[in-house]
């Protein structure tokens, strides 16, 4: 076992910092855009050095993957919890219109190939949630058409 060097931290002084950084870079996307998103915007949005991101993730496109599956899952959690099939409906869209940056990075091109992989199973897992609520190719219809001003057709 290595000895401690003097003054070498054995936590990293921000707590959670990959929370932190996934917590910024979700904002970020929601207020402005994927493309709003950086390593370095989003550890000025953290607080951190712009070389802390580096500790959790090796690039952009890995952030951008984790911020989806992160959105996977509140999205699941809030299907989950709604219970029946017009609540399921309702809390689907309400997720869309709430994290519009987010909804749309989650069902776009992703780069990063461990989240598309994970990103599967998790678009799976909705579609079985919202099978009942009208299915998720309409739900997912209704809320695309919901974010471009066009919710009036999506009825």
């Amino acid at each position: 076992m290595k000895a401690r060097l003097r003054g070498q931290k054995t936590r990293y002084h921000h707590g959670d910092l990959r929370q932190a950084l996934l917590d910024a870079a979700m904002t970020l996307i929601d207020i402005r855009g994927r493309d709003a998103l950086t390593l370095r915007e989003a550890a000025r949005r953290a607080g951190v050095s712009e070389a802390a991101p580096y500790r959790h993730f090796a690039n952009l496109d890995e952030l951008l993957g984790a911020v989806a599956l992160e959105g996977f899952e509140m999205l699941i959690g809030d299907l989950e919890t709604a219970g029946r099939a017009r609540a399921v409906r309702a809390a689907y869209l309400a997720f869309a219109v709430d994290f519009p940056g987010r909804y749309q990075l989650m069902f776009g091109p992703l780069v990063d190939r461990k989240a598309l992989a994970q990103r599967k199973d998790e678009v799976a897992h909705v579609v079985e949630l919202t099978e009942d609520a009208g299915g998720f190719a309409a739900l997912h219809g209704a809320a695309s058409l919901n974010l471009v001003g066009l919710g009036a057709f999506a009825a």
